[in-house]
């Protein structure tokens, strides 16, 4: 962490702990930021990342029908419910209600679609903030959390009206006949936007504008456009793009871009099917081998080849090395060549993808067999990180399109189940990982493991750091409150060392944020938790140099609770150098606002028999060393005997 805010964090953290990194933690701490550049977030303000996807939406964005009427209903009532097919914008357009939204003076951020204690209210009134604008997701609940929901939004809305919020929620497709009568008013089902209208819209932000008989010209795009999903049009968009700028050797136009960027997107089911059925096993697995490391080098396919027909137990060749066709003889059976560049492709585009689903699809009981050899071939050290790094992704497509995310948990777990190796497979697990948080439909499942891991007292050092990158660079930015929970859990449980990547991690997702600071605030227990009573020192030094912070009541009542607890369940040796520290933060500031941090101090002080006697002989002994503090200190004393109901001496006396 670069960022001086972060490192002024952690200031306490690596006062608070002596031991020096060995070699091998040292290595750990290398495939930390190895992982941290795999996952693909920027490690560095949240809010500022969360706002910029926004932007981008905003500029992608295309009104679907009767979005009009749900922005009407969220500025008459605070509240709309939005329902609709998967494919129809849903979530987009639930975004950029509250983006547009105008007055939020608040923050805008995702509502947990889970609660992670079983015991625990399905809407938690207390995430609510004044000015915020709130989305809650339940595309992808089940009946259960639907009705769950239902029961407590109406006294949630109350709360969302007091603090001059915005809500929109939405529905689960499908489950209409369970909603509550009274919500019905609140409803809007949106319809998805014309597919042509939105291919423009991305179309034009790439420079790309086909005039009408352009478009006309390619027959098969009409259909598309009519039935694909808004996400797959635009995925389509960025393929004619590639296209356009990879064809700049040929005299092509829009035709030819996006007749072939229809080939790559199109579902070519039936051409694969027929296509795999006329191969033996050994060239089915090259084809499979090929579409997972497409792209990559004649030995590397050669070698996955191999791995897979051991993990489906295939029977071996029983034919002389020397009289069997050779890998090109065998790259032209399945319609594939080796480059100039002497990289392995197939022939048509798009067959990496169709055959890689072909194969999840219509084998489901290779699966397991699947799971192994993808794992094998990670852990066993023949691809290179950027291999992997491709591999990965394209693993993780098939689980979580054929509902199979437990392949990529138990994957993850295996990969960080020892620290052997230093941690060499740890960017692949939080790879892996990330995938699977990104996902509309699994990214709860994700959520819940991670949750029960980050409890594990005895979990390996090898993951704990995995999860701190999920959490902090992948979960934060949609589901920051749950990130948050996360990493209070593994930093509670860290061995203390120079480096505390999950406490950083806390600190540094508190601090961008005054919701989450208030959050975490709640949360601290440092009679409980040694660790938490170290998050409230950085923490507390933190928000008395930051204006925003101490001049908000809500932050600085929460401050006095922290302070009365450390003064209860801490030694006066632990907290004497960040009490100093608070001390001299009032001092800096004008005494009207000086005053306020000496009020929190003196009246967590007041509360706690001993401490105010404790505090005094501290404070004046820091000022004896230096008289310029002795006013300071003075002011601090009066703070204390009024917190205390003690009554000024009568001027005189």
């Amino acid at each position: 962490m670069t960022d001086p805010m972060l490192e002024s964090l952690a200031t306490y953290v690596n006062q608070a702990h002596g031991p020096t990194n060995t070699g091998e933690g040292q290595q750990l701490n290398n495939f930390y930021f190895q992982a941290a550049s795999r996952v693909g977030r920027p490690t560095r303000d949240r809010l500022a990342v969360a706002e910029d996807e926004r932007e981008w939406l905003d500029r992608c964005f295309t009104e679907p029908e009767r979005y009009g009427q749900a922005r009407d209903m969220l500025r008459d009532h605070g509240t709309v419910l939005l329902y609709g097919q998967p494919g129809s914008g849903r979530r987009a357009a639930a975004l950029m209600l509250l983006h547009r939204s105008p007055g939020g003076t608040g923050s805008l951020h995702e509502l947990p679609d889970t609660s992670d204690d079983e015991d625990s209210r399905a809407l938690d009134a207390s995430v609510v903030g004044e000015g915020d604008r709130l989305l809650l997701d339940l595309a992808n609940s089940d009946e259960t959390h639907y009705l769950a929901v239902q029961s407590e939004l109406s006294a949630f809305r109350d709360v969302v009206r007091q603090k001059d919020a915005r809500l929109v929620v939405v529905l689960p497709y499908g489950l209409r006949y369970l909603q509550q009568g009274g919500l019905g008013r609140f409803t809007v089902e949106i319809l998805r936007p014309r597919g042509r209208d939105v291919l423009m819209r991305y179309l034009r932000l790439d420079g790309i504008t086909p005039s009408p008989d352009e478009l006309s010209a390619v027959p098969e795009l009409p259909e598309y456009l009519l039935r694909a999903h808004l996400r797959d049009i635009a995925e389509l968009a960025r393929s004619i793009r590639e296209q356009r700028d990879g064809c700049s050797d040929r005299p092509d136009g829009f035709s030819q871009w996006c007749s072939r960027a229809l080939a790559v997107v199109s579902d070519r089911t039936p051409e694969v099917a027929a296509f795999i059925s006329a191969l033996d096993g050994r060239h089915r697995a090259l084809s499979l081998s090929l579409a997972m490391l497409h792209e990559r080098t004649p030995a590397t396919v050669f070698h996955a080849t191999e791995e897979l027909l051991k993990a489906i137990n295939h029977p071996p060749d029983e034919q002389p090395r020397l009289e069997r066709t050779d890998l090109t003889e065998q790259l032209k059976v399945i319609k594939a060549e080796t480059r100039s560049d002497g990289r392995v492709r197939f022939l048509a585009p798009g067959y990496d993808k169709a055959i890689r689903a072909h194969f999840w699809t219509y084998c489901p009981d290779l699966r397991d067999a699947f799971q192994k050899w993808i794992g094998g071939c990670v852990q066993r050290g023949a691809l290179t990180d950027d291999e992997r790094a491709e591999l990965i992704p394209r693993f993780a497509e098939q689980c979580l399109r054929t509902d199979r995310p437990e392949d990529m948990l138990e994957l993850a777990e295996q990969w960080t189940q020892h620290n052997g190796d230093q941690g060499r497979l740890m960017p692949d697990a939080a790879q892996l990982l990330a995938e699977g948080l990104r996902d509309e439909r699994h990214g709860r499942a994700f959520r819940k493991a991670i949750y029960n891991w980050s409890k594990d007292t005895y979990l390996p050092a090898v993951r704990r750091r995995a999860l701190v990158v999920v959490c902090f660079q992948t979960m934060a930015t949609t589901h920051p409150d749950q990130a948050l929970v996360r990493l209070h859990h593994l930093a509670r449980r860290e061995r203390p060392a120079k480096e505390n990547p999950a406490l950083d991690a806390l600190l540094a997702l508190a601090a961008g944020d005054g919701r989450l600071l208030r959050l975490l605030l709640d949360r601290l227990e440092p009679g409980k938790w040694p660790r938490d009573a170290v998050a409230f020192y950085a923490l507390a030094d933190h928000a008395s140099r930051t204006r925003a912070l101490y001049c908000t009541a809500a932050v600085r009542e929460r401050l006095a609770t922290g302070w009365a607890a450390v003064f209860l369940y801490r030694s006066h040796e632990e907290w004497s150098e960040p009490a100093r520290g608070w001390l001299a933060a009032a001092g800096a500031l004008p005494e009207g606002r000086g005053g306020q941090l000496l009020d929190v101090l003196a009246g967590a002080a007041a509360s706690r028999p001993g401490t105010p006697g404790r505090l005094h002989v501290l404070f004046r002994n820091w000022a004896y060393t230096n008289p310029e503090r002795a006013a300071l200190v003075s002011r601090f004393d009066c703070a204390l005997d009024a917190a205390q109901g003690i009554e000024p001496l009568p001027l005189g006396t």
